[in-house]
């Protein structure tokens, strides 16, 4: 009797717990893909190059404010890829927002470096 209620409490962790487990890998997941990590990538390397093209016919404020403008066609290439994931939209904005805002502490950070050097 003991041997049958074990069995019985063991399937209905398992269908309970398992399910979860699996459904907390799947919703994180879009955020480690290769695809997620490809389009960020993209994204940086178009806001760093038009960065220091207007930083050579403008002024360091205008490249910062104006670069991730120039590339915002690829920022919105990782909303639509997170939208077909688990996340809620208000998720997502902040996911892209955190994005915009990494790759502009990165930009200025270039910028002073490409400043120095020339």
């Amino acid at each position: 009797m003991k041997g049958i209620k074990a069995a019985f409490l063991f399937a209905v962790f398992s269908v309970f717990c398992l399910p979860l487990s699996a459904q907390e890998n799947q919703s994180s997941q879009p955020l480690q893909s290769d695809a997620l990590q490809k389009i960020k990538s993209n994204y940086e390397n178009c806001v760093f190059e038009k960065g220091k093209l207007i930083l050579r016919h403008s002024n360091f404020r205008d490249a910062i404010d104006f670069a991730p403008l120039a590339c915002r066609k690829q920022l919105l290439q990782s909303k639509k890829y997170l939208l077909d994931s688990a996340f809620k939209v208000d998720v997502i904005d902040e996911l892209v927002s955190s994005i915009e805002e990494g790759v502009r502490i990165d930009l200025v950070n270039k910028l002073i470096d490409e400043m120095n050097q020339g």
